[in-house]
């Protein structure tokens, strides 16, 4: 998505026609419509009117100003971002997807810690020195180091 396309997509979404906008900003309709099209990028005082016209958060600014500094990047790199940035979206969902499957138990029966989410263990621990101190706590305590364990997995 280029910058122009970005503000115009916002500014349907909040139900503004061309003319409000102009009367909002100060700005003729047709240059906004022009900034929208992509065929003018606008000063930098000419976008925040219509950035505070629109009444963006701090992170949609921060959008259209990363989509406009793209915009002045050859397109083989802009497009190497761009899938890079896609990239990397599809590794934190991934990485969230396994972190709240993630699950560390302790089988006191033989001294085991099993990591894995209940329905499938992705690795089991014996003889390690965390599993035999773990056995000599209390249920209680016990429970205190896993709950500790879990909560570090999963932030």
């Amino acid at each position: 998505m280029k910058a122009g396309e970005f503000l115009k997509k916002i500014r349907l979404e909040k139900k503004l026609s061309l003319r409000q906008m102009s009367y909002k900003t100060n700005l003729s309709h047709t240059f906004i419509s022009e900034i929208e099209k992509g065929k003018l990028n606008g000063t930098l005082s000419s976008q925040e009117k219509i950035l505070n016209a629109l009444e963006l958060t701090t992170e949609e600014k921060q959008k259209f100003y990363k989509l406009s500094e793209l915009e002045k990047l050859p397109s083989n790199i802009r497009m190497d971002i761009i899938e890079m940035e896609s990239e990397i979206q599809r590794l934190k969902k991934e990485l969230e997807e396994c972190k709240s499957q993630l699950n560390v138990e302790n089988n006191s029966n033989n001294g085991h810690i099993i990591v894995g989410d209940g329905n499938k263990i992705n690795h089991s621990y014996a003889g390690t020195e965390l599993c035999k101190e773990l056995n000599e706590l209390s249920e209680k305590e016990k429970e205190k180091v896993l709950k500790f364990i879990n909560d570090y997995i999963k932030n």
